[in-house]
């Protein structure tokens, strides 16, 4: 007989409660820029899409946000022990039409190695195994996501030197590295992000089978294998077109408008999948009056694409 666990007490019920009441479950507007690094195009598209359901913040991922914006203001506190001048703290960057986002932790100026030289400060933390990596390799080679994110932002911010900091969570020995702006990177990272926001299709999978370890944990998995079918709403129609001279701005071709964030969203009655969302599905009609499309599920159900959305 398995043993019975203890009861959790009330009063930790309730913390568990405070901490995600009020709080909606988490959406980025465009690509924010830790996704640069990340290796699947397709992955970036359906995510920029909105193609899954948005990511659930539990008690546990608002109590991990937490330690790691405390650990920033730890490590700009260093900074500002030793002397160095520090400001700019979430400042934006932006690019592709605003589609590519992010906040940088913070300048400083002062450092010992370079007084007069201005630096993008990156703050991270991280466990033993991936401290220990970017220790020996740096952290172009140990921990590549990061470099490519603040590669971004000295790309965006004219700045070409990045501070990186990185605190190990299980001994608090800190890490730092001066690294230089790659403009030829940069400029290819920027490139690729416009290129995988202005395809009207998802691209191949990086991954060639269901179980490539490289797709373990990539929350588009479901919707990028056909197990579950994406979300309907203006992302994922095909009449929607992101826009690359705003901020951040989509285009309805079938109500000539431009989209809110809401809008986007909530959808309309007149939403159509982007036809190759639907993995495995054949298209046998269109009806041109009624705005339907027919297709044959892979199990071999008829799904009437737009008939749902009707009034």
């Amino acid at each position: 007989m398995a043993p019975i666990p203890k009861p959790t007490s009330s009063t930790l019920r309730a913390i568990h409660e405070a901490l995600t009441e009020g709080h909606d479950d988490w959406e980025s507007v465009g690509v924010p820029a830790g996704d640069i690094g990340v290796e699947c195009d397709r992955e970036i598209w359906l995510s920029f899409r909105r193609a899954s359901a948005p990511e659930e913040i539990t008690w546990q991922k608002r109590r991990i946000f937490e330690r790691g914006n405390i650990e920033e203001e730890r490590l700009l506190n260093l900074l500002r022990m030793v002397g160095c001048e520090v400001w700019g703290e979430q400042d934006r960057v932006r690019a592709a039409g605003g589609h590519l986002r992010g906040k940088i932790d913070g300048r400083a100026l002062g450092l010992l190695e370079a007084p007069t030289k201005e630096h993008i400060v990156e703050c991270k933390s991280a466990k033993q195994e991936v401290f220990a990596k970017v220790k020996k390799h740096g952290v172009q080679k140990g921990k590549p996501e990061h470099y490519a994110t603040f590669q971004f932002y000295m790309h965006g911010l004219g700045v070409d030197r990045v501070v990186y900091m990185m605190t190990n969570k299980n001994d608090e020995e800190v890490y730092m590295e001066r690294v230089p702006y790659d403009a030829e990177f940069a400029m290819r990272a920027v490139a690729r992000i416009e290129r995988v926001i202005n395809m009207p299709e998802p691209p191949g999978r990086l991954c060639s089978k269901r179980d490539d370890f490289r797709g373990m944990f990539c929350r588009q998995a479901e919707v990028c294998w056909g197990e579950v079918r994406a979300r309907a709403h203006c992302r994922s129609c095909l009449h929607s077109t992101p826009l690359m001279d705003g901020n951040a701005g989509w285009d309805c071709a079938r109500w000539s408008k431009p989209l809110s964030l809401a809008e986007q969203d909530a959808g309309c009655p007149a939403q159509l999948f982007i036809p190759a969302l639907l993995v495995g599905y054949e298209q046998i009609d269109c009806d041109e009056e009624s705005e339907t499309i027919t297709y044959r599920s892979p199990s071999g159900d008829i799904y009437v694409d737009g008939a749902t959305n009707a009034d």
